[in-house]
């Protein structure tokens, strides 16, 4: 391991020619790599010139004369990547010991587009791996990253129970509890894992979606672990649709190394003390929206028993065109007047709080499952399972139950808060301002006559046996939803802190569309709670406000 590190220095420290004492020749390649990419240059241009400056600059200088060995030498960096071919129909990977099969092992389907054709083969699907231990290694290489991979163990002085950082919440705590031989060493990492599809083409009408899957490092202070240059891009998992259920399939690489960065560590140098150490790794949960929540855990968030929380004691009904999902009243305090209400589905609420299921528990229902197929040929995975009756809602064993701590895990899956509160401010929003995005539905007027709650807000027939919907107080009239735009619209806020929401009002400036997640937040934090109190009941208003502050 010694002279491995001692391979990199002579490089670090090579001079790029005899007598350059200004940059060295990795410096430099590494510096016109970025420029390459940047750029956008082809690789035949980046060829011609390498070969260029090769020729111009002095006899012996150590510029590759080609981009695949400027690659190569990087790689020694542990900046490269591995290109994994998959099923075009998602049933498996072709690694490890199916890499050098030409079908695939599940559906018998060809790994090639072009089997039968002379000429190079090209495959269906490519997905792009990042090995994570050379990164994790390459932390404690700095002195200066190495001090702050241990600040959640020496950095942290506030102690005063309000949680700044994951170190400071419970599922941290109870992790080191449940393995000390891992806690015992502050340098052993760990890591969140985020996974969302995006479109690469930037248009949306584009039916393609690629999903990045992104590790977090805990190890940094949160002024770090957030920033963009600390995240860890681990796979590109190609589309054109979701993996959706299998996604285990395209987990299988990263699983594998973090089994090995659990059990056996890796030789790591530290560079603060010059010394070797045993690193080991762990993952303590994922953060994820909705769907890919769904995705990752195995619990399905479609049916009657969509909440990962309330497990088979989720309380939804049928109402016109979808499920409802009810019955939140039963988290508040005995006591509380809400409780006692009938205006919400007719009935006083007197249940207790659903059951909190232990990680055992879990894995019972887990175990219990049928094994499932991957992929989606019709043959096998593209059949859709229904859940017969006395079932769960989960639909597979996540892979990440192989990794020997995770069904201990106190916390597994974690929802964005950003996508949680766009979806939110969304909803409120439309309305308000009644648009396509209103809850305030015919449908919606229709359930509460059904239900037999909030008789001023059924649908009746007038005089002519025409068919009214009664104006809702929650809802602005066409003057005040022209005054609320004109207001967020009319606010100065410092520069690139806010979209400019002027390019977003529509209808006579009366509504406001394309909001994005981050408008949403401030909108949500900043200007809501202030835009409706004028406009409003209080005690309509005042909901709202405490909502705000809430996600505040």
């Amino acid at each position: 391991m010694g002279q491995y590190y001692d391979v990199l220095f002579d490089e670090i420290e090579a001079e790029l020619y005899p007598g350059c004492d200004w940059i060295s020749s990795l410096n430099f390649l590494a510096k016109l790599m970025h420029l390459k990419v940047r750029g956008k240059w082809p690789n035949n241009s980046f060829d011609e010139l390498l070969k260029l400056l090769k020729f111009a600059f002095p006899k012996d200088n150590k510029i590759p004369p080609t981009h695949y060995e400027a690659k190569k030498k990087l790689s020694k960096l542990g900046m490269g990547y591995q290109s994994i071919h998959v099923c075009k129909y998602d049933c498996s990977l072709f690694y490890n010991e199916h890499a050098s099969k030409h079908s695939c092992h599940v559906c018998g389907s060809s790994r090639w587009v072009n089997e039968k054709k002379k000429g190079k083969k090209v495959p269906h699907k490519v997905m792009r791996y990042f090995l994570l231990t050379p990164r994790l290694k390459r932390m404690y290489s700095s002195r200066h990253t190495a001090n702050d991979m241990l600040w959640h163990h020496t950095g942290r002085s506030i102690k005063d129970g309000v949680m700044r950082h994951p170190v400071d919440r419970s599922a941290w705590k109870y992790f080191d509890a449940t393995h000390p031989d891992f806690a015992k060493d502050p340098r052993n990492v760990r890591l969140g894992l985020a996974a969302d599809g995006f479109n690469p083409f930037d248009n949306m009408s584009l039916s393609y979606s690629m999903w990045p899957v992104i590790l977090t490092n805990y190890n940094l202070p949160p002024w770090l672990c957030m920033k963009e240059e600390y995240f860890m891009l681990t796979l590109l998992i190609p589309g054109p649709k979701s993996p959706g259920k299998d996604m285990d399939v395209f987990l299988r690489p990263l699983v594998d190394e973090l089994k090995q960065l659990w059990i056996n560590g890796v030789d790591t140098r530290d560079g603060t003390k010059n010394e070797f150490f045993k690193m080991r790794a762990a993952l303590l949960w994922t953060i994820n929206d909705f769907p890919a929540c769904s995705s990752l855990s195995g619990w399905s968030g479609q049916g009657y028993k969509a909440c990962p929380t309330c497990n088979e004691d989720t309380t939804s009904i049928l109402v016109i065109g979808k499920t409802s999902y009810v019955g939140h009243r039963r988290f508040l305090r005995s006591n509380h007047k809400y409780r006692r209400d009938k205006e919400f589905n007719g009935k006083v609420e007197k249940r207790n709080p659903p059951q909190q299921f232990t990680c055992q528990q879990v894995l019972n229902q887990v175990n219990a499952l049928l094994l499932q197929v991957s992929g989606k040929h019709d043959r096998f995975g593209g059949v859709k399972r229904k859940r017969g009756a006395g079932e769960s809602n989960w639909r597979k064993k996540s892979i990440f139950y192989e990794l020997d701590y995770w069904s201990s895990n106190q916390l597994k899956h974690n929802l964005d808060v950003m996508h949680v509160e766009k979806n939110v401010c969304d909803s409120i929003l439309g309305t308000l301002l009644d648009n396509d995005k209103s809850k305030d539905t015919t449908n919606a007027k229709h359930d509460l006559k059904n239900m037999g709650v909030r008789k001023s807000l059924w649908i009746y027939e007038d005089a002519n046996k025409r068919l009214m919907k009664p104006h809702a107080p929650y809802v602005f009239t066409f003057e005040q939803r022209r005054d609320f735009c004109q207001f967020l619209t009319g606010v100065k806020l410092p520069d690139g802190f806010f979209s400019n929401l002027k390019k977003k009002v529509t209808d006579n400036d009366s509504n406001i569309v394309g909001l994005k997640s981050h408008d949403c937040h401030v909108i949500m934090q900043r200007l809501l709670a202030v835009g409706v109190r004028k406009f409003l009941p209080e005690s309509i208003s005042t909901t709202i406000t405490e909502l705000c502050n809430f996600f505040k």
